[in-house]
C-alpha cells in the first residue's frame, strides 16, 4: 500500500505538470484574442504566461504529490514497526 501511494504521488506530480502545459498553450492562444480587447495583456509575453501557468500547476502537483509520497513512507514505516512489535 505504501509503495502504491508513493507511485501515485509521482504520477500526480507529472500529470499536473502535463495538464499545466496543455492549459498553458490554451491560455496563450486565448490571450491573443483577449489582447484585441484589453491592451494591458499585450505587455505580457507568451513565454512568461506559459511558464506561469505551468509553474502554478507544477506547484499544486508537487504539494499533492509530496503529500501522497509522505503518506506512503509513513505507512511503510508503521508496517515495519508493527512487524517488529509482533515478533516480541
Amino acid at each position: 500500500m505504501g509503495v502504491i501511494c508513493i507511485l501515485l504521488g509521482i504520477i500526480t506530480f507529472f500529470c499536473f505538470t502535463g495538464v499545466g502545459a496543455i492549459l498553458g498553450n490554451a491560455v496563450v492562444e486565448y490571450k491573443t484574442t483577449l489582447t484585441m480587447a484589453v491592451t494591458s495583456l499585450s505587455t505580457v509575453s507568451n513565454t512568461s504566461l506559459l511558464v506561469a501557468v505551468v509553474g502554478f500547476f507544477a506547484f499544486i502537483g508537487l504539494l499533492i504529490g509530496m503529500n501522497l509520497i509522505m503518506h506512503g513512507l509513513t505507512y511503510n514505516k508503521i508496517c515495519k514497526m508493527n512487524g517488529i512489535m509482533k515478533r516480541r
